[in-house]
């Protein structure tokens, strides 16, 4: 089983709604929480296909904060219990009538009510007496180890927040990889970490889920981490696709360039064969520059999360802090790019770049054509 949750900080930036494909595709969970969508239900809902989910449950924002989301795969018996702004609890039926509970939460972000929070923990507590999964955003830390940089937390909010877990009976499922999940995105002494994302778990969740681990995966789009909750860490793998011109290539030039190369051979391009032989050699000739030159880009933007990945793990005193935001600045310019590639896959809000591609053959093909004639 797998499980993901992610405060995105709003799924209006197509770069947010790329970030959160990836992840499905790369991971592909069982269930995702969002928290902070920023998007009223039928905008959600749109996103929710989108990234492939048929089912789940929406809670709208208000204006241009908060947003709730569970989305689960169609195979999967759930029965939502309750939802707030700050939570979305359900009950899950495995095969032979096992059941068990998910619940996303939200934490507080105003620390003067985030007893509010706490409080509405205990009465979710009291409700049933079920093997239970919390995860999300708790805004919240539970100790001053949990946070690096900046003004000294208030013990009274860390007192109170702990207080909360125990009063669940809930244990901390911990973490792999990176030690904290949110940054203030600041450079150098104003720098600031916190572990504020988790997933607290019964005894008898343990019992039944043995050997789930928390992951915290570098986002770029949002100053969280993402959280994957699984027993086994091992990535979907990529699925080999057919030649296809993607218009983000028009980008470059040397891509015109790439194109007038491969028709050169084709002196006969009147020719049916020798068109089709033309088109051929374009589509091989395209995509060695694709890997050689261009770069597979959802490749690149893995090498790069890799080498974010590393520095926040090395990230001492924000002594990191420019060249990690450098590096998320240029994923972010991948996912622009990637985001270019899905509008043409999918032809989905196209922006005038549908037939950029036709027309660019067609330019290269007439030229061609003026060049051979008499």
């Amino acid at each position: 089983m797998r499980v993901l949750g992610w405060n995105c900080r709003g799924l209006g930036n197509p770069r947010s709604v790329r970030a959160l494909c990836s992840l499905v595709q790369q991971w592909d969970p069982d269930f995702v929480f969002l928290s902070k969508t920023k998007l009223k239900k039928n905008s959600m809902d749109k996103k929710k296909g989108s990234v492939g989910f048929i089912n789940g449950l929406v809670v709208p924002s208000h204006g241009r904060s908060g947003g709730l989301a569970l989305l689960w795969r169609k195979d999967i018996s759930v029965n939502v219990q309750s939802y707030s702004d700050r939570h979305i609890d359900a009950i899950v039926t495995e095969g032979l009538g096992f059941k068990w509970r998910i619940t996303g939460f939200y934490g507080n972000p105003e620390g003067h009510r985030r007893k509010e929070s706490w409080d509405l923990l205990r009465v979710l507590n009291r409700k049933f007496q079920l093997p239970w999964l919390c995860f999300g955003d708790f805004n919240e830390i539970v100790s001053a180890a949990e946070k690096m940089g900046g003004a000294r937390r208030s013990q009274k909010q860390m007192d109170e927040f702990r207080e909360a877990i125990n009063c669940c009976r809930f244990m901390d499922l911990g973490f792999c990889g990176l030690e904290f999940t949110w940054c203030n995105m600041q450079e150098g002494r104003y720098r600031m970490y916190l572990r504020l994302d988790r997933a607290l778990v019964t005894q008898e969740w343990i019992d039944n889920f043995r050997d789930m681990r928390v992951h915290h995966l570098v986002e770029t789009t949002s100053d969280h981490c993402a959280l994957l909750i699984t027993d086994s860490f091992a990535p979907q793998s990529p699925r080999k696709r057919r030649f296809q011109f993607e218009a983000m290539w028009t980008r470059r030039e040397d891509c015109r360039d790439v194109i007038k190369e491969a028709w050169i051979g084709s002196v006969r391009a009147n020719n049916p064969s020798d068109i089709v032989a033309g088109l051929k050699r374009c589509a091989d000739e395209l995509s060695r520059w694709n890997k050689t030159v261009f770069g597979h880009v959802p490749r690149q933007i893995q090498k790069k999360r890799n080498v974010l990945n590393n520095l926040v793990l090395r990230d001492q005193n924000g002594r990191n802090g420019r060249e990690i935001n450098k590096i998320r600045k240029e994923i972010n310019e991948l996912l622009d790019c990637e985001e270019v590639m899905w509008q043409q896959r999918s032809k989905v809000q196209w922006m005038g770049l549908g037939d950029r591609n036709t027309k660019y053959f067609q330019e290269e093909k007439e030229k061609h054509n003026h060049q051979t004639v008499g």
